[in-house]
């Protein structure tokens, strides 16, 4: 079934695929191709044509490995973690650039904040004086997936919620940000 998924991928058709590809992994979580499709799904909601051409090289990667394709489904996942740690630098470079052009405004990292809310008794009253007054800058999506975590565990999974939505209006879809928004529905109930 992941082959397909990939085909319809390579065709444009997102939605077909992710709904194919979801179910292979549910089944089962190892499936490296289902993985791969996951994460080229949503490559695709930001970049087509990076998607487009990672799964091309895959497809070449299968031919050449060609009774080994747990080899290229490997090797294509180090390409695609690779180029997310890429990005993963890239913004930790802007937000360095962010944080010292803002200065002058209320701005706390998110490693900060976590100190802060660590010297309080109570979660509320520490997240309602930085909510209030306070950005919190992060540098890696890590950091955003522990927060929006943090919101439901302490009984914001409303505001976790917004959040993540916001989020993958801006980005596109995450596996993390809908687990978490999988997550924080369950908390509402």
């Amino acid at each position: 079934m992941s082959k397909k998924a990939l085909d319809l991928l390579s065709r444009g058709e997102f939605q077909k695929a992710y709904f194919l590809l979801t179910q292979e992994l549910n089944k089962d979580p190892q499936n490296l191709e289902a993985k791969i499709g996951i994460l080229l799904w949503d490559i695709a909601q930001t970049d087509k044509r990076k998607a487009f051409g990672i799964l091309e090289f895959y497809y070449a990667l299968l031919f050449e490995f060609e009774r080994d394709a747990d080899r290229a489904q490997r090797r294509i996942l180090d390409l695609i973690y690779s180029l997310d740690w890429q990005e993963d630098q890239e913004l930790k470079k802007i937000s360095h650039s962010v944080l010292a052009d803002t200065e002058g405004f209320s701005c706390i990292s998110y490693e900060d904040f976590k100190n802060f809310i660590l010297t309080k008794s109570d979660f509320k009253e520490a997240f309602e004086d930085f909510s209030l007054s306070t950005k919190i800058i992060f540098s890696r999506k890590e950091e955003v997936y522990e927060f929006l975590n943090l919101l439901i565990d302490e009984g914001y999974a409303d505001l976790s919620m917004q959040y993540a939505e916001n989020i993958s209006e801006n980005m596109g879809f995450d596996l993390n940000l809908n687990q978490i928004l999988q997550k924080a529905l369950k908390n509402l109930k």
